[in-house]
């Protein structure tokens, strides 16, 4: 036989055993807990639904849910009825004109993980039906794009375009590229429309515009900085694009990032604050020219050996040593001034470093980055602090091919979004992820 509210006041009032002074007052019997149901049934004749099955943690990005509203259909003859959350104190739910009972109930105080929420009816103690309820960090997708160059025609626009319309919730935070105003192969009239494109990205959509350099000669020279053309990791270019950026010293890459803000300034683009080295070749000089000139994020750290293709090039070597220890799960992180990787010690940079830990199109398939994200959220539950995840691909080549990976991506992330009440997923700009890792 189910307890009833009125045995529980009871036993609460009466105290534990000989000597025991009883309470003064007497609990609300309609506030006490609600224990679990005797079967993972509803009762014949009730319906249960939530405002939200997933609860959000606020984080200082993601302002978090504070309640959750409990919506109840009763049979006809229900006088009571009460909801609360796992062994929580219970609240009278209100019945409505409609006939429907409702009631809020607190989550903002509650771990993350898997909880219940409970309803029962009039005086007893037992769940007549019972709801999961998810509560979770959020789970921050990055979507990245680095424009190595402007050289390429509309199609590949269009794909671009694409991929947000099959993924409405997705933002673009693109590393754009500042050499687009130096390169003597874009015309003025493509010039003009690259910029109108990237600025009605960032206008209507509220995409980020950051920073990608690659250490094209034209660019590099109108910065007032001698272009280098070694150490390059490939043969055969004298460009400067595939120039190691750390070659660069600290005064002539904090001349190139002021050039670059300049040229955002100029034409419109704002002030940028996020960053990413051309073949991930950052080190502790590109960081603090970076923390000298105002940008606020960095993403160049990367795991090596996805670039497996580039084995035997110093681009892969490079890498290899540099990024040493960045895996698949690595998470934002503010390096120390003596150590580029994660697991600093003292005297931290103000420069945050969010890590391209599902890499680029170009070197993983769609099935292998959903596995990473899997890596980082698994089997769609809740997670238990803030928790990045982060692809992207190159404008120029982002052929159909490659659409079709970030699509089995993106369609991953989608099925977990957290603004369709599927999971902790939420897409957003890398710079916004300060607020979050501070």
């Amino acid at each position: 036989m189910r307890p009833t509210l009125l045995t529980l006041a009871l036993l609460a009032s009466c105290g534990g055993g000989a000597g025991t002074a009883p309470p003064t007052t007497t609990p609300d019997a309609g506030s006490l807990p609600i224990a679990a149901a005797d079967a993972a049934v509803d009762e014949p004749g009730w319906e249960v639904t939530l405002s939200r099955t997933w609860a959000l943690k606020a984080d200082g990005l993601t302002v978090g849910d504070r309640e959750v509203v409990v919506r109840v259909v009763a049979p006809a003859d229900a006088t009571l009825v009460r909801a609360a959350v796992d062994d929580g104190p219970a609240r009278h739910a209100a019945r409505g004109a409609d006939g429907a009972w409702s009631v809020a109930l607190s989550v903002a105080e509650l771990p993350p993980g898997e909880h219940a929420v409970r309803v029962a009816s009039g005086d007893s103690a037992a769940a007549v039906a019972t709801r999961p309820l998810q509560v979770s960090f959020a789970v921050y997708v990055v979507v990245s794009t680095d424009w190595d160059n402007t050289r390429f025609a509309d199609p590949f626009l269009r794909r671009i375009e694409a991929l947000r319309e099959h993924h409405p919730a997705l933002v673009y935070s693109h590393f754009f590229a500042p050499f687009h105003y130096t390169d003597p192969m874009v015309t003025d009239a493509r010039e003009a429309e690259i910029e109108a494109w990237v600025k009605a990205q960032r206008d209507q959509h509220g995409d980020e515009l950051g920073v990608h350099i690659h250490g094209w000669c034209h660019f590099v020279s109108a910065a007032g900085v001698t272009c280098r053309t070694q150490p390059a990791y490939a043969p055969d270019d004298t460009s400067g694009y595939v120039t190691v950026m750390a070659a660069y010293t600290v005064e002539e890459m904090s001349a190139q990032l002021r050039y670059a803000v300049r040229l955002f300034g100029e034409h419109g683009l704002g002030r940028p604050t996020s960053f990413r080295a051309g073949g991930w070749t950052a080190d502790l000089g590109t960081f603090r020219a970076l923390d000298a000139t105002g940008f606020t994020v960095d993403s160049s750290a990367m795991r090596p050996d996805r670039i497996g293709s580039w084995r035997g090039y110093l681009l892969y070597s490079w890498n290899e040593t540099n990024w040493a220890g960045i895996t698949d799960t690595t998470q934002p992180y503010y390096p120390s001034d003596t150590l580029i990787t994660e697991g600093a010690p003292a005297r931290p940079m103000r420069l945050l470093e969010v890590p391209d830990n599902g890499i680029l199109v170009d070197y993983i398939t769609g099935p292998a980055m959903v596995a990473v994200y899997e890596a980082n959220a698994p089997e769609g539950r809740p997670v238990a602090r803030p928790t990045l995840f982060q692809v992207g691909f190159h404008p120029p080549n982002f052929s159909t091919a490659y659409q079709q990976r970030m699509e089995t991506a993106l369609t991953h992330v989608d099925e977990h979004l957290a603004s369709a009440d599927r999971g902790p997923a939420v897409y957003a700009r890398i710079s916004d992820l300060t607020r979050v890792w501070r």
